[in-house]
């Protein structure tokens, strides 16, 4: 039983193994691809990859082979390095950087907006403000209008002689059927106007 778990183990640590490979030749293709020197070291690692594996089942010594790989791994790392660095951790670098010059921008954005809000808003109380006095004024001349205009007593008996014109008459008239005190027969043919 244990013997099988360990196998399981062996095999998802292999598979492990190669997809972080896999993963790292991605990251490093472009490198690789991108001088001649790298591409002889990668096809040499290869070889003796493959010369190896060939030793091992065959049951024959491959230390030196292991040896020659390990050499030949670490001149590639070392060359291939700054390269990978360059192309893919300087890239996030520059992400992050952008990142930030993105939220700068953002603030002053939003710091704009803030203040038209705010102007927009004071424009509108400006206007606001002028239309009340404009209201106001207007109030008042009607007031003063309104005061201006002679009250009448509804109570006292009126003929068309108390009046200068029949206008007048007529508005007296309708006030005071208004008021419920009737037309204080001024309106003799029943027409709607007084004194004609």
């Amino acid at each position: 039983m244990k013997e099988l778990k360990d196998k399981d183990f062996r095999l998802v640590l292999k598979i492990l193994f190669i997809v972080a490979c896999i993963y790292i030749f991605m990251l490093a293709l472009e490198c690789i691809v991108g001088s001649i020197w790298n591409l002889l070291l990668f096809l040499a690692i290869i070889i003796v990859g493959l010369w190896c594996y060939y030793r091992k089942k065959k049951e024959k010594t491959y230390v030196k082979g292991v040896l020659l790989l390990i050499i030949l791994i670490l001149l590639l790392i070392f060359s291939i390095g700054p390269c990978v660095y360059e192309k893919n951790i300087a890239e996030m670098n520059d992400t992050k950087s952008e990142e930030k010059q993105r939220e700068i921008e953002a603030e002053k954005y939003t710091k704009e907006v803030h203040e038209n809000m705010k102007k927009t808003q004071e424009k509108v109380q400006e206007e606001q403000t002028k239309r009340n006095v404009e209201e106001d004024e207007s109030k008042k001349n009607k007031k003063s209008y309104d005061y201006s205009t002679p009250i009448y007593n509804f109570k006292e008996d009126k003929d068309c002689s108390d009046f200068n014109n029949a206008s007048e008459a007529t508005k007296f008239m309708k006030r005071s059927i208004a008021a419920g005190f009737g037309d204080h027969r001024l309106d003799r043919n029943k027409d709607g106007i007084a004194c004609n």
